[in-house]
């Protein structure tokens, strides 16, 4: 089967959680650096570099089948490590993933940095991913004017063009018969100037509660795209018509930003509004550790804080949503059975001299999160601060 470009979104993450194989999964991840323009840069060779180390290592350390089988496959896919390193490749960060003892490949480019790192495991490592995911996921960006509605999707260093919804005719003429065209009431008609302004007074308001409703379908925009953060600019009577008009329950938080965008460059757009959208974001992660950790002290609502009782509620299902701190990493320990604990604790009924070292626990808990259909994010340390306490890590729990 031959290499296939995926579009990368958490259904992507869902598919490469189930990515397992006997023999091991390779993960290869790069970063390209566009300043770098000779013949063989350098975040192309280090990619290469690791991916000898990694055949020499099979070479070492494994059984002469288990080399025999990784050696073939990395010569194998030469050809598709050859175009996710190519220089002429679209794409910042770059990410490729491949079974060894069958030929399912997929690999993709997103426009953010991710990492360079070259690994084989028992499953694809996903943290990468997840952290490119949880500093730029997915946000919406709608610009209002008197004419429509123009609405760009903001994901992983990329804007793209959702829909322009247009207002109705009978709302565009208004332009004609106020001044924005080549006649007004005023002059065709030589109405009095309190006409005129009571005239424009109710096609403003005509066009404020059009504004009003459509707050129902951006917000399904939302729902569709899975926007976490919807900034809404333009005109201030525009962008508060429409904020007020979206549902209550709306999932994702809003900003309006009263400052007209010139036209609708989807790129112009999308400057305009990311510093907001990553003020957005801050807030959003901060406050979903402070409602972590205060779930998890309290009987309200269920939470947990720290590693052993997260650990427990992801082995039994129980997590809507892991937290992790950027900068915290974790190992622990696997029964015979296949049940991870913390390094300091031994489950009910195992023989502790039967445990085995598991360091990688944060791809295995990740895992864990993401098959279970729970939202995985990770914090920046201003974001994690009130996790520092509890080793860095904690979970909105279902129950």
């Amino acid at each position: 089967m031959g290499v296939t470009a995926v579009s990368f979104d958490w259904t992507t993450l869902r598919s490469l959680a189930t990515m397992t194989d006997r023999i091991g999964v390779l993960s290869l991840y790069a970063t390209a650096d566009p300043h770098d323009e000779s013949p063989q840069p350098a975040w192309r060779a280090r990619a290469r570099t690791e991916l000898k180390r990694l055949r020499e290592t099979a070479r070492q350390r494994g059984p002469r089948e288990y080399y025999a089988a990784v050696s073939s496959r990395l010569d194998a896919l030469n050809n598709d490590v050859e175009a996710l390193l190519d220089s002429r490749t679209t794409g910042l960060g770059r990410a490729l993933f491949a079974a060894i003892n069958n030929a399912k490949v997929e690999w993709f480019t997103l426009q953010v940095p991710l990492t360079d790192h070259v690994t084989l495991a028992p499953t694809a490592q996903l943290r990468p991913l997840v952290s490119a995911w949880s500093a730029a996921g997915p946000a919406g960006a709608v610009a209002i004017s008197a004419d429509q509605a123009y609405l760009v999707d903001l994901r992983l260093g990329m804007a793209t063009h959702v829909a322009t919804i247009a207002h109705p005719d009978d709302l565009a003429d208004r332009r004609e018969l106020t001044g924005r065209g080549h006649a007004t009431v005023t002059t065709t008609y030589h109405s009095s100037a309190s006409h005129h302004d009571l005239f424009e007074q109710r096609e403003e308001d005509r066009l404020l509660r059009y504004l009003h409703t459509l707050g129902a379908e951006i917000a399904e925009h939302a729902k569709n795209h899975r926007w976490e953060c919807i900034v809404i600019t333009g005109e201030a009577k525009y962008v508060n018509a429409v904020a007020g008009g979206l549902p209550s329950n709306l999932a994702a938080s809003v900003v309006t930003l009263p400052r007209t965008v010139a036209g609708h460059a989807t790129h112009k757009l999308a400057t305009a509004v990311q510093p907001a959208v990553e003020v957005s974001r801050a807030k959003r992660h901060l406050q979903l550790a402070e409602r972590t950790r205060d779930a998890a002290l309290s009987t309200s609502e269920a939470g947990s804080c720290g590693l052993a009782a997260t650990l427990a509620a992801l082995q039994e299902g129980r997590v809507a949503h892991l937290l992790l701190a950027t900068d915290r990493s974790w190992a622990g320990l696997r029964a015979p059975d296949g049940t991870l604990t913390s390094e300091t604790d031994v489950p009910p009924g195992v023989d502790p001299d039967t445990l085995v070292p598991e360091p990688g626990l944060d791809e295995r808990m990740i895992e864990l999160a993401i098959r279970d259909g729970a939202e995985v994010s990770v914090l920046d340390s201003q974001a994690a601060a009130p996790l520092a306490d509890h080793e860095g890590i904690g979970a909105l729990l279902r129950w």
